[in-house]
């Protein structure tokens, strides 16, 4: 993977703390995960992590990164920056900017971080086509990772297809159920766009809710398209 995201992280939360409008409650980067600790993982799994996915966990743990606009500014200068800045506001959660990257382990395994397994009965469970290729209701929650849990209703996961080189991504809502209103996107692309946009959960669900957005190519990192929604704190 082409792209420093520990390295980013780093300059972001910076830019974060300097920013007279906003207060940065969070930011907490885990070790890297050794090599043989993601082979272990690999294994267990039953298929192979990508090659950007490995390499940002040889980089890094996991993430926690969140920060709000700050609760003492005026009532003016609120309004104004709400008014120039609307995509500064997340209406889903306690923070405006939130990543949160989950552990590799619990990623991979842990049932939170997955979409629950429903009983039907036989001939009623429903099929969902991702991509253009349909699946049973449960064959595709089994395919779900989520990655990136950014509040308790927006999460970007991952979509495990083993016969592919790199697996898609979805922006799932609806508390992390809802895989109809999703634009995909790659590993690479959207953690660039989560630096650019400085993690706002409103830009992100600008750039990728979009019903049946799994139709579509998928949305690959345009710095124009990021600076669309992006968030602009400084208010100058």
């Amino acid at each position: 993977m082409d792209f420093d995201f520990r390295a980013e992280l780093k300059e972001l939360a910076q830019k974060i703390r300097r920013d007279p409008l906003l207060e940065l409650f969070e930011f907490e980067m885990g070790d890297s995960v050794p090599e043989e600790t993601i082979k272990a993982a690999e294994a267990r799994f039953g298929t192979p992590l990508p090659t950007p996915l490995r390499q940002l966990y040889q980089s890094l743990g996991s993430v926690n990164l969140y920060w709000c606009l700050k609760s003492r500014l005026d009532e003016r200068t609120r309004q104004r920056i709400t008014k120039r800045h609307t995509n500064m506001i997340s209406d889903s959660g306690l923070f405006d900017g939130a990543i949160r990257i989950v552990a590799l382990e619990d990623m991979l395994f842990d049932e939170d971080f997955t979409m629950p397994q429903l009983e039907w009965k036989e001939g009623e469970e429903p099929e969902f086509d991702f991509a253009g290729t349909v699946y049973t209701d449960n064959e595709f929650s089994r395919m779900v990772r989520h990655f990136d849990a950014v509040d308790n209703y927006y999460a970007m996961s991952f979509i495990v297809q083993p016969d592919l080189v790199d697996w898609k991504m979805m922006f799932l809502g609806g508390h992390w159920i809802d895989a109809d209103y999703s634009r995909v996107t790659y590993l690479e692309d959207y953690l660039r766009y989560v630096i650019a946009t400085r993690g706002s959960v409103h830009a992100r669900r600008e750039l990728f809710a979009e019903y049946r957005g799994d139709r579509r190519e998928p949305l690959r990192y345009d710095p124009a398209v990021a600076a669309g929604v992006s968030s602009a704190p400084s208010d100058k």
